[in-house]
């Protein structure tokens, strides 16, 4: 009797272990992407759903302002999702605190050989590969042709001088109504008010931080004089901060603006037929001819305290990697769908057709001298603490001169800790 109930508790032990076996690995993935973005997403993750019964992968969304709190209380309760698509900028706080796993050898060796020098530099922290670089966006000046053309000009700015003559020229008034604004500054958001300043503050000639991202050099007379430009925009008339600049250039009442890449597809989709009169141009220099650009991106890591780290790395290097039927990737098929210009080189040899226009090369060409946003613990602070100052300055309650001499205390506190 003994016998024959061992042996059929192990008849089950077997049953089990192969009806576990059976399941398949079920990753989960999280990103901000939600409507047509993760309707685009879907795509390429049901495909791969199709193809490997074994590693199933299930898609979540959060909003963007919820998804780095939701990745680190996720985390904190260890319930963490396998995969996170992260905004690179929290990459040093990620991996502060364990998040992150590091990419097998061979993916490494991809991403550094593959990838434009920008995207891989954004998703090194000390001197560690932590994931996949998904997009890369860059700066430049978006324009408006007909308002140009109608108050006499051919071509964009080149030149400070140039830009702040052609603002001049395009905000327009009927009585007390304002037609159209010369150049468009947005405020309460870090990225919209931190990038634009220290792409004309590089255009200057500026450095944030130096090469070891221990010493602040922002408060430089070419950083102040970055500032000082934006100020004298300001207090001319020339740019009102109230103006919804996404909506007002797209409307076209706005002549002029700073905006990363995202946005030209944005505009095309949008706009209709009257993103015939959007261009885009390099962002203008004091002199120029300097070049000056904020390049910021995103990633695909994997969970440190996944399960199902292998399955996870299988996936993405599936997404990031593998040449789909017109040789791009999924990840650069994508991006490209939405607008963005990928990251990976060769998906931008594949898709050069599909990014042919006009408007997208100055994005493509900054990808050479774009900086990175810096990939240390301290780097959303350092972004608060500009986006506070910069502010200040527009609204008059304080110099540039004074705004980056206070951002300097603040930020050399956030590096030493």
């Amino acid at each position: 009797m003994l016998r024959k109930s061992i042996g059929i508790v192990f008849v089950l032990i077997l049953l089990l272990a192969a009806s576990a076996a059976a399941q398949p690995v079920e990753l989960t993935l999280l990103t901000h992407y939600s409507t047509h973005q993760e309707d685009a997403l879907m795509e390429w993750v049901s495909l791969w759903n199709e193809n490997n019964p074994d590693i199933q992968v299930v898609h979540q969304n959060v909003d963007f302002d919820q998804l780095l709190p939701t990745i680190m209380a996720q985390q904190t309760a260890g319930r963490g999702a396998d995969i996170v698509h992260a905004y690179a900028l929290w990459g040093g706080q990620m991996t502060r605190s364990n998040v992150l796993a590091t990419p097998p050898a061979h993916l490494v060796a991809d991403i550094r050989g593959n990838f434009a020098a920008t995207a891989v530099q954004a998703v090194t922290f000390d001197d560690v590969v932590y994931g996949y670089p998904t997009e890369v966006q860059t700066y430049a000046l978006f324009y408006n042709k007909a308002i140009l053309g109608a108050a006499g000009y051919e071509n964009p700015p080149e030149t400070w001088e140039e830009l702040e003559e052609i603002a001049a020229a395009t905000t327009v008034y009927d009585g007390n109504t304002l037609v159209t604004q010369g150049f468009g500054l947005m405020t309460g958001w870090d990225s919209a008010v931190v990038h634009p300043f220290l792409s004309l503050a590089y255009a200057s000639g500026a450095q944030l931080l130096d090469e070891t991202n221990s010493e602040v050099l922002i408060n430089s007379e070419a950083g102040v004089r970055a500032l000082q430009f934006q100020k004298d925009l300001v207090d001319a008339g020339l740019v009102d901060t109230s103006i919804n600049v996404l909506g007002a250039f797209p409307s076209e009442q706005l002549a002029m603006t700073i905006n990363a890449g995202w946005w030209n597809g944005s505009l095309r989709n949008g706009m209709a037929e009257r993103y015939e009169n959007v261009g885009v141009a390099p962002i203008p220099s004091p002199d120029g001819e300097r070049r000056g650009s904020v390049s910021y991106s995103w990633f695909f890591g994997v969970n440190n305290r996944s399960q199902n780290q292998e399955a996870a790395w299988q996936f993405l290097e599936w997404m990031n990697s593998y040449a789909s039927e017109n040789g791009a990737t999924p990840m650069g098929n994508f991006m490209s769908g939405l607008g963005i210009i990928p990251a990976r080189d060769s998906d931008l040899a594949a898709l050069a057709d599909d990014l042919a226009h006009p408007n997208n090369q100055p994005f493509i060409n900054a990808l050479e001298y774009a900086v990175p946003e810096p990939a240390i613990f301290a780097g959303q602070r350092i972004k608060t603490i500009l986006q506070r100052e910069i502010e200040s300055v527009w609204a008059g309650q304080v110099s540039p001169e004074a705004a980056l001499a206070r951002a300097e205390q603040q930020i050399m506190r956030e590096l030493s800790r």
